[in-house]
Formats: C-alpha cells, structure tokens, sequence
C-alpha cells in the first residue's frame, strides 16, 4: 500500500530532460489546446520536473512558440517529383495545407506574429513564387503567391474550427486546382490533378 505523494518538487523524471523532449510533449497541447493551454507548469506536471527545468531548457514562452513552429513545420515540403511550374506548386501547396492542418493553433501563432516563422515557411513561400514566376504571374505584385496562401490559410481555419466539420484536403485541392488554372491562362493545357469524392 502506498502513502500520500510527498509535498514539495515533483520526483526526479525517469527520463533525462531536454529541449526535444519538452517540444515532444508541448507540441501535441499547442495543437489540441492552442497558446492559452500551454504553460511552462503544465509542461512540467507532464515531465514530472519544475517549471524552472523548463524554462532552463526552453527559455521564454515566445523561444518555445518558436521552436514549436520549426519542429511543426520542418521539411513540410516532399521530394517534389514534378517539375512543371503548374504540378509543382500544387504540390507545395497540398503539402503545407496538411501540415497547416494538423497545425492550425501555430499558424494563427505565426500570423500574429511573423518574427515566429521558420526557415521552413519562408522556403515554401519561396518555391511557390518561383513556381507561380514561371506560370507568368509571380512579378513584383506577388499577388498569385499571396492568394494561394491566403486561400489555404482560410481552408485550414475554416476546416479545422469543428470537430464535425465536412471540408476534406480534396475540397482544398479542388480549390487550388481552379485557381492554378485560371493563373496559367491555359486551361486546356492541364489535366485536373485533383478529383472531388
């Protein structure tokens, strides 16, 4: 039979504390629970350490909320086969919106406060204006490009804000699909890549 916990610090982890460990465990609360769910004691109620080994390892809340982003969204972009501007964009884009998905509470971090976004979403925005250039609409407007992302931001907000929501990533491809054909002025020129269910 065992007695009461003891009072005062939490029993030593079993596991050796690090920063990947402590991301490990706040990614999964950030993408449920969002910002307002996540502290540095909850954090450590999970680890079974104190708050202070936390921040040792984290160091502030907005540090955490940045190695959250790169962790979420690191290699977001595939081996991208297809090297037609047209394929390609809509592969980058297909590939960001689902891990936009899963991610939907850091996005809207990383829109309130773009000094949180990674090499990672500064390289997708990147390739889907080289991609959106070679189409003829990626020029010192960047209108196309901003559109696209914009469109799939609005996608994941709307998709991930009900637990019974009916949007699917087909819907999102659609979508995109209808706007990269418009852009390259030839709609014939390209089979649709995406098929409504």
């Amino acid at each position: 039979m065992t007695g009461p916990a003891p009072v005062g610090r939490p029993q030593k982890s079993t596991q050796r504390l690090s920063r990947p460990l402590i991301l490990k465990t706040a990614l999964p609360i950030f993408q449920e629970q969002g910002a307002n769910a996540l502290s540095f004691r909850l954090l450590a109620e999970k680890l079974k350490v104190t708050p202070m080994a936390v921040t040792y390892h984290t160091g502030n809340k907005r540090q955490l909320l940045a190695d959250l982003v790169d962790l979420a969204f690191k290699d977001t972009l595939p081996n991208i086969e297809d090297k037609r501007p047209f394929g390609r964009a809509f592969a980058i884009l297909r590939a960001y919106c689902e891990r936009a998905l899963l991610n939907a509470n850091l996005l809207r971090a990383v829109l309130e406060d773009a000094s949180l976004m990674s090499h990672d979403l500064v390289q997708i925005t990147t390739e889907l204006q080289s991609c959106t250039q070679q189409l003829g609409h990626g020029g010192d407007d960047n209108v196309l490009p901003h559109l696209l992302i914009d469109y799939t931001h609005g996608f994941v907000f709307s998709a991930s804000s009900g637990k019974n929501n009916p949007l699917t990533i087909k819907d999102y491809e659609c979508g995109i699909e209808w706007i990269l054909v418009r852009a390259s002025g030839d709609a014939d020129r390209y089979r649709p890549l995406a098929q409504p269910q």
